[in-house]
Order: structure tokens, then C-alpha cells, then sequence
């Protein structure tokens, strides 16, 4: 079996991309031998190899740059993450067509909450002492977790729903994440997971996701029969990947400042 590459050590610097300022993390490697890049919930990841000269990585640090910015280019909704909230002490959050009224607070606790107040108005309480709170990042995880929470039963019961329609296939857990590497996922064991910002989206758009995800269930490829599993449950599937082609980066747990 292979070795793992073991981290020599790291550099810690951030890039600009568009108006986005997004964190970089650049790992030296023993045991590497390439260099490759991914964008992570947190930074941009660079791993070069450490046997080679300086100038050596930094090309290959160079060309992992300029990876990035053609995927920022191809596919901005993989920085969207990087995006974070004005700071205000009220915002108004929209979702599902439903509108909120938030207020934040500062408290003396460890964590961060999130609580309701009344029907529409929820409290954000803040530790001021997390970096987080400060750059407005937190609040946009904040609201993706609470809202998971809400809408999870009635996004798996949509799911159920679908499958049963469409493919009538064992499935073993439906998830909400918060992620924006990819909208959904489907394991060979039966779960289905999907990207929280899908609740921004119209519900039309949604059922598309679910129902790519749910033909993984027959097919676990990209292959021509996959494909016609899904244009079978719905024939018009390609007018929702043209439209998250268009709007996914807009689908943010980013709150309006009152």
C-alpha cells in the first residue's frame, strides 16, 4: 500500500477573486510527487511536493493559482461560501416565500445560537470572542443549519414522494448539508444528500436535483442510461441545469441588512 504524503509544513495567505477574498492554504508535502489543489468549506488547498526546488513550487503553485481562478471563472458557485454577511445588528432573511426579521446579540457563552422570538422573528446570539462573529461569516452557517432543521422532514418526504413515483428504490437517509462543492450526492448504500442552498431555489428546481439524485439509485454513473433515467422522470431536466448554471450563486444564506 502507498504512504500517504506527510506535511513538511504550510503557508497561510488569502487571493482575491472577483470581490470575494478567500483564505489559501499552501502544504508542502513529503512522499508528493504533483501538485493539486481543491477548493475546501474553509480555503483554497494547495499541496506541492517537498524534494523539489523552490522555483520549482512555486510554478506549480502558480499554475494551482491559475486553476483556481479558471474554476472560479466556470463555476462561482464553489467560492460562493466565501461570501459573508454585512454586519448589522437586524437583518431580513427570505426563504421558501416566507420572509424573517433577525436580531443579533452579543453573549458571554461559548457557542453561537439561534432561536425563534415569535412566528417570522428569530434571535442570532453571538460569542464576540469567535473571529467569526467579527467578519460576518458565521452568520450565514448559522441560518444554513437552522433552516436544515426546519425543512428536513418535508425535503425527505419530497424525496420519498419522487422515488416512489419515478423508481421505486430502497433508500436509506435524506441530508441537508451545507455545502458548495456540488448540489447533491447519492451513495451506493442509499443516502441521499443535498446542498442546503437548494431551499433558496424554486421548488421545480429542487425536484430536478432530487430526481438526479434518486436515478443514482438505478444508475451510480453518469452513463447514457443514467441519463435516461432521469430524462424518463422528467423530460425537461436540462432547462434546471441551464437555470443553477445561472442563479446557483445566488443562493445564499446571506441575510439583508435592516
Amino acid at each position: 500500500m502507498a504512504r500517504r504524503p506527510q506535511k513538511l509544513y504550510e503557508t497561510r495567505d488569502q487571493l482575491s477573486f472577483g470581490d470575494l477574498t478567500v483564505p489559501v492554504r499552501l502544504i508542502v508535502e513529503r512522499g508528493r510527487y504533483n501538485a493539486r489543489a481543491s477548493v475546501t468549506q474553509k480555503a483554497l488547498i494547495i499541496r506541492v511536493p517537498g524534494h523539489v526546488s523552490e522555483a520549482e513550487r512555486a510554478k506549480m503553485t502558480r499554475e494551482m493559482v491559475q486553476w483556481a481562478k479558471q474554476l472560479y471563472a466556470k463555476k462561482p458557485a464553489a467560492f460562493a461560501h466565501f461570501r459573508k454577511a454585512e454586519l448589522a445588528s437586524a437583518y431580513t432573511f427570505e426563504i421558501r416565500d416566507k420572509q424573517y426579521h433577525i436580531r443579533v446579540v452579543a453573549h458571554g457563552l461559548k457557542s453561537h445560537r439561534i432561536s425563534w422570538v415569535s412566528d417570522g422573528e428569530l434571535l442570532i446570539e453571538l460569542n464576540q470572542q469567535d473571529a467569526r462573529a467579527e467578519s460576518g461569516e458565521i452568520i450565514a452557517k448559522l441560518l444554513a443549519k437552522f433552516f436544515a432543521g426546519i425543512y428536513l422532514p418535508e425535503v425527505a418526504r419530497r424525496v420519498h414522494e419522487l422515488n416512489a413515483v419515478h423508481f421505486q428504490r430502497p433508500i436509506k437517509e435524506v441530508k441537508l448539508s451545507n455545502t458548495y462543492s456540488r448540489w447533491g450526492s447519492c451513495s451506493h448504500k442509499g443516502n441521499i444528500n443535498l446542498a442546503t442552498r437548494l431551499l433558496l431555489a424554486p421548488p421545480e428546481v429542487l425536484d430536478a436535483v432530487i430526481i438526479h439524485e434518486l436515478a443514482h439509485l438505478v444508475e451510480q454513473n453518469h452513463s447514457s442510461r443514467f441519463w435516461a433515467q432521469v430524462e424518463r422522470a422528467l423530460p425537461n431536466y436540462k432547462e434546471y441545469d441551464v437555470w443553477l448554471k445561472k442563479h446557483g450563486k445566488e443562493l445564499l444564506f446571506l441575510p439583508e441588512p435592516e
